[in-house]
Formats: structure tokens, C-alpha cells, sequence
């Protein structure tokens, strides 16, 4: 059975917010206002992937020259034609390899991190998250959330909670209250 990593999220006025709304709800009720919530933090998520930046706002560390040279040779995705295309004769990249490397972005190879971020909601908590690799410190998720045991990855934190994602969590908890107590 895989391992599980588990970041818990404990935001004082998104705790409150939350206590507020499910004791104002019919019991069950929270099951939507979660589920609007993961589907919010999802795309949040995968905007980290695009921007490179981690929940606090810090940009992740650029990638290794050891990881430009996998990514170019095909190793990272099998592609034994992929040195041909991006190393010259003389064994310098050329310019597709170059601007193939230009491009290249921490995290991002094959996307399949990135795509595999969920949520669920199992009763009154929200797990968002990624089932990838999940018990892989060597090359899984969490070696990427927190760098390797041995200290030659950094850890480039995807999961989390920004202070924009924090806003619109409670934006969608007060939007929810609202409702409530207009009975709708």
C-alpha cells in the first residue's frame, strides 16, 4: 500500500469560516462547498506547474544541468532518437535542442504529475493531492514537495495553500453563507 503524505492546511479564518458555515448547513451540506473548494484548488495547483512557484510565492529552483541532458537525450522518456535531434555532430546542442531547453520547466517533463492532481471529499474534510508516485521518495511526488532524502533534489513545493488561494477559499465560504442564510 503506497504511503501517504499528509500536509494539513490551518488557516485561523478559513477554520472559522468553515466552523461557521457547517454548523449553519443542513448536516451533509458542506459536501458542495468542498467540492467547489478542490475543484478550485486543483486549478490552483496546476498553476503552480505553469508559473514554477511554490504556495508561498517563492520561484522553485531551476533544473540541474544533469536534468537538461536527460530531458534532451530522451532519457527521462525513453525517446532513443531524442539525442539525434538536439546535439550536433560535434556533441553541442543545436538549435532545437536549444530552444527545446529554453522551454523546459522544473516538474514539467511528461505533465503527468501536474495532470494527476485530485480532490475528494470524505465527509467533512477535503483531501487535494496526487496519488503519482506517491511512495517514491526516490523520483515521486513527494521527493518533489520535499526535496530528496540526500539533498540532491530541492524541494519545489506544489501543494499548498497561497495567500490568494486563502482569499478565495474564504470568498467561496462567505458566497456559500450568504446563501444559506437567504435560504436558498
Amino acid at each position: 500500500m503506497p504511503d501517504r503524505i499528509t500536509i494539513e492546511m490551518n488557516s485561523a479564518p478559513v477554520q472559522e469560516a468553515l466552523n461557521y458555515l457547517a454548523n449553519t448547513l443542513e448536516p451533509g451540506g458542506m459536501r458542495g462547498v468542498l467540492m467547489e473548494i478542490g475543484e478550485y484548488l486543483v486549478e490552483s495547483t496546476k498553476q503552480r506547474f505553469a508559473t514554477s512557484t511554490a504556495p508561498d510565492g517563492t520561484h522553485w529552483l531551476p533544473n540541474s544541468e544533469a536534468t537538461y541532458l536527460n530531458y534532451l537525450s530522451g532519457a527521462s522518456t525513453g525517446d532513443q532518437s531524442a539525442r539525434g535531434r538536439h546535439f550536433g555532430r560535434d556533441g553541442r546542442l543545436n538549435a532545437r535542442g536549444s530552444a527545446r531547453a529554453t522551454n523546459k520547466k522544473p516538474l514539467v517533463d511528461t505533465g503527468e504529475l501536474r495532470d494527476k492532481i485530485a480532490y475528494q471529499v470524505a465527509g467533512d474534510t477535503l483531501f487535494v493531492g496526487t496519488n503519482r508516485f506517491a511512495n517514491l521518495w526516490s523520483a515521486g511526488a513527494a521527493v518533489h514537495q520535499f526535496g530528496s532524502r540526500n539533498g540532491k533534489i530541492p524541494a519545489r513545493p506544489f501543494l499548498g495553500l497561497s495567500n490568494d488561494d486563502e482569499t478565495t477559499i474564504l470568498d467561496i465560504l462567505r458566497r456559500n453563507l450568504d446563501d444559506a442564510l437567504s435560504g436558498q
